[in-house]
């Protein structure tokens, strides 16, 4: 995660991130409290000349930005300037977070990291020519994730059914048996008849019925 972190701020430094933004709306708490800190934190820098490269408002703004990406909540303007970050760990939050708008989804499609692309596939707020994107991505992974979300509807599946990869296929196919599962043999629960009187007789010779 480190490492994630660490080479995306090297591509996109907090400076170039407007937290004040983000002041424009109510957080729950936790969120209100990495905010405040990475806007004093970015405050103080701004008064001097950091010798670092990466700076102590770089690591906050990112974990502030994974935490908003999170949110459940998060409103779609936010999650949509968020998915311009070249920060794969933010944009793959955003992938996932149902409040994203259908515009921002179809941008994130064409993503290069099929972690990102992966995240749309279980997203059901992606339109259809998102659907229609992922049905023919280069990566088998993608597909997988796609095929094995039961949530997809059967036009989709049995497309994917018919994927030219035997695990994506198959996948499909395990997928549609759940939403389609085969008839139970029907049997009945009235009682049998019990026998009349005489039916059972015992044999004198071997004392059986």
């Amino acid at each position: 995660m480190n490492g994630i972190i660490s080479e995306s701020l090297q591509s996109e430094p907090s400076h170039l991130f407007p937290f004040r933004f983000l002041l424009r709306w109510d957080w729950p708490c936790h969120i209100q409290r990495e905010l405040r800190l990475t806007i004093w934190s970015w405050l103080k820098e701004l008064s001097r000349e950091p010798d670092l490269q990466i700076t102590d408002s770089d690591y906050l703004g990112t974990n502030l930005c994974l935490m908003i990406a999170a949110y459940p909540d998060a409103p779609g303007a936010v999650l949509d300037v968020l998915a311009d970050l070249q920060c794969v760990a933010v944009q793959e939050r955003v992938a996932e977070n149902r409040n994203t708008w259908p515009s921002t989804l179809n941008r994130l499609a064409h993503h290069r990291s099929e972690l990102v692309r992966i995240a749309l596939a279980d997203n059901l707020h992606v339109d259809e020519e998102t659907i229609a994107r992922l049905l023919e991505d280069a990566s088998v992974d993608v597909r997988y994730a796609l095929a094995g979300n039961p949530e997809r509807s059967g036009a989709v599946l049995n497309a994917l059914a018919m994927d030219k990869n035997v695990y994506v296929a198959a996948c499909a196919g395990r997928t549609l048996a759940k939403l389609s599962p085969p008839p139970v043999a029907a049997f009945s629960l009235e009682r049998a008849p019990l026998p009349r009187g005489g039916e059972f007789r015992t044999s004198q010779a071997t004392g059986r019925i």
